[in-house]
């Protein structure tokens, strides 16, 4: 089980009743020590009940504060590689500047071209101080580039799998289908809101059992596209 929220009121029941009438396998309990009532949920379930509570979070005005649902959150949302790429390769350049200008301001003021007093001669401890922190900088960007590099190689091979996952997945299932198998499981389409989840939860259902070795949260970002390719193409 994997918390979901935690809270300090008694509003936590209310949203287990809202996601237990949604089909989520939710439990609360309450931690005397931190005197906080929690709610958990499977984590196969994890990413259909943040969904549920963003909904219950706007419609409900006295609900918890968002900050413990999105805190939650954040940890199992799906960072491809080329997300990775680029932070990457904007922190190399930022290290890599910083450290060159530092070293340049050194350089300039031990040929006193800068009258600054950042010499060895007046005031040697400062210098290397600067100077291996300038060292440390440049270091940190030629790594920082280097693992930018490998994840701009696994950028190809994730958009391959990827495509081939969406591709698959439109030749195999249909909407009509999709819809069926909800409602079979369910008796009948749930409500809109409901429904879309349901519709999500089954394309990562589906996604997993062809592809046993994907990670959920990047079935999860998968399902989203597909999802759109399906129901608002």
């Amino acid at each position: 089980m994997i918390t979901l929220i935690s809270d300090e009121s008694g509003q936590i029941s209310r949203i287990l009743e809202f996601l237990t009438y949604s089909g989520i396998d939710a439990e609360s309990s309450y931690s005397g020590e931190d005197g906080l009532f929690v709610l958990k949920v499977p984590e196969r379930q994890y990413r259909q009940a943040s969904a549920l509570l963003k909904i219950y979070m706007e419609q409900e005005p006295d609900a918890p504060d968002k900050g413990h649902e999105e805190t939650a959150a954040s940890s199992h949302t799906f960072v491809g590689s080329d997300e990775k790429y680029k932070d990457n390769t904007s922190s190399a350049f930022a290290f890599l500047a910083v450290g060159a200008l530092l070293l340049l301001v050194l350089i300039l003021c031990s040929c006193d071209i800068l009258a600054l007093p950042l010499t060895f001669a007046s005031q040697p401890f400062m210098f290397l101080a600067l100077f291996f922190l300038a060292f440390a900088f440049l270091i940190i960007g030629v790594l920082s580039l280097k693992k930018a590099d490998t994840y701009k190689e696994k950028m190809k091979t994730e958009a391959a799998l990827e495509a081939d996952m969406i591709k698959w997945f439109l030749a195999t299932y249909k909407k009509e289908q999709l819809d069926y198998t909800i409602e079979a499981g369910e008796g009948a389409l749930p409500r809109a809101e409901i429904l879309c989840l349901k519709r999500l939860d089954l394309i990562r259902s589906y996604l997993l059992r062809e592809y046993p070795a994907l990670e959920e949260n990047h079935a999860d970002a998968v399902s989203e596209t597909i999802y759109q390719k399906i129901f608002e193409e």
